[in-house]
């Protein structure tokens, strides 16, 4: 087995120890991996790392990909100089009434075709979603003739302490932590491309307007029904904060990872 397959197949299996075990998603009556979509309506737009590195080599009047797009928080910034967004998400809400000028709902690399290509192709909080991390990564190079720029979490997204303090308190259950962002760079130096890196901090993005609905979600994540919303909710308010309107998991800096590379035909 290369060496780039035994990275594959270490992230896969760090993603797989994700599995909830069966006997309690079975009790579960909504799906616990859901994201709300509120959730991305209310992102500050920002200029991060990730926007400046695309930023550098985006074309007046060009297109730009954007897989995994949610709201387009990844692309947006780079409309001007941008002309055209291509917005690519496996979730149809997420493209409900989508700021970009074409929707393709899809699981990438599934519907890397029907994207075309683009000087610059973007993908932002994706690859955590992604077992199967080699032809991902390849059909984003594929469908990028100048750049592409990955960004993600330094850990898993679903390893914040209070998401682990629900599971134990509710069913006894600790999970994982990994994979995180030196594994996912494994996979991609591995598969012959050598990213550049760049970690930083920024504050949380993103919220919700109110505590209610933060309390539902978190409930639908350790697969709880409607019943146990109060329950859930006495363990949230000790952990949760509110500022700037809008209620977070946490006020802590988000730790990031960017990662970037020039295609090369």
């Amino acid at each position: 087995m290369s060496r780039a397959l035994d990275a594959a197949a270490r992230w896969s299996d760090a993603l797989a120890s994700w599995a909830i075990p069966d006997w309690i998603l079975a009790q579960a009556q909504e799906d616990p991996w859901a994201l709300p979509v509120a959730l991305f309506e209310n992102r500050q737009a920002d200029l991060t790392p990730s926007h400046q590195r695309a930023l550098e080599v985006v074309a007046a009047g060009s297109t730009v990909i954007d897989v995994g797009a949610g709201r387009c928080a990844m692309s947006l910034p780079l409309r001007p100089p941008a002309e055209r967004i291509v917005a690519v998400d496996s979730a149809p809400a997420m493209l409900e009434n989508s700021p970009a000028d074409v929707t393709i709902v899809g699981r990438w690399p599934e519907v890397a075709n029907r994207a075309g290509r683009a000087g610059v192709v973007v993908c932002g909080h994706v690859v955590y979603n992604v077992a199967d991390l080699v032809p991902f990564i390849a059909a984003l190079n594929q469908a990028a003739t100048h750049r592409v720029v990955i960004e993600i979490t330094r850990s898993h997204p679903r390893n914040r302490p209070l998401e682990q303090i629900l599971w134990r308190h509710f069913w006894n259950l600790d999970r994982p932590n990994g994979p995180g962002w030196q594994d996912a760079l494994a996979v991609i130096r591995e598969s012959g491309i050598e990213p550049n890196v760049e970690l930083w901090e920024s504050e949380q993005r993103g919220g919700f307007p109110n505590l209610e609905d933060l309390v539902s979600w978190m409930r639908r994540t350790v697969c709880l029904d409607r019943t146990r919303e109060a329950e859930v909710r006495a363990v949230v308010t000790q952990h949760v904060a509110e500022r700037d309107g809008l209620w977070r998991l946490s006020t802590e800096p988000r730790a990031l990872a960017t990662f970037w590379w020039d295609v090369s035909r």
